[in-house]
């Protein structure tokens, strides 16, 4: 079974790069989205934090839903879904991070962008520089906006 790790900022568009990667995908699969952001400063706070808590705050309905349209469109070749949060600083903490979730690839979008909020960052650059074997994919901006209304669509 192969693993791979996905960036997401919790958009339904940052979902195009699982469903390009899993198109590819010619075996089982296991993928891992990952969102990066900073912890907090404020001691109080880690002593509360809870990381399914963090994930929830970030989840939205309609993300949701079109993270399970593609776990039945992909059924064949997909094993499970997972959300984790990184919360590293360099390169090596990266790495540290993808080994210990045994990431094989890690696919990235070379056309798109993560949307950041509140304590979130980009985690690309530190990918391209850990020595994690990665691959950027395009995916049609077009193709994107009509996914992005037929899904918008659908919950209204």
């Amino acid at each position: 079974m192969k693993r791979i790790l996905i960036p997401t900022d919790f958009t339904i568009e940052s979902l195009n790069t699982m469903k390009r990667a899993l198109s590819e995908a010619n075996e089982k699969t296991a993928v891992v989205l990952m969102h990066a952001e900073l912890l907090t400063d404020s001691i109080t706070e880690l002593l509360f934090y809870s990381r399914s808590r963090a994930i929830k705050k970030h989840l939205h309905p309609d993300f949701e839903e079109a993270l399970s349209i593609l776990k039945n469109r992909f059924e064949g070749v997909l094993d499970s879904v997972s959300i984790e949060l990184f919360h590293g600083l360099n390169s090596n903490s990266f790495r540290s991070f993808a080994e210990a979730k045994e990431i094989d690839l890690v696919y990235i979008p070379a056309n798109y962008h993560l949307v950041l909020k509140g304590r979130a960052f980009d985690p690309i650059p530190l990918i391209k520089n850990s020595r994690i074997p990665y691959k950027q994919v395009e995916w049609d901006w077009a193709d994107a906006e009509v996914n992005a209304g037929l899904l918008n669509l659908l919950f209204s």
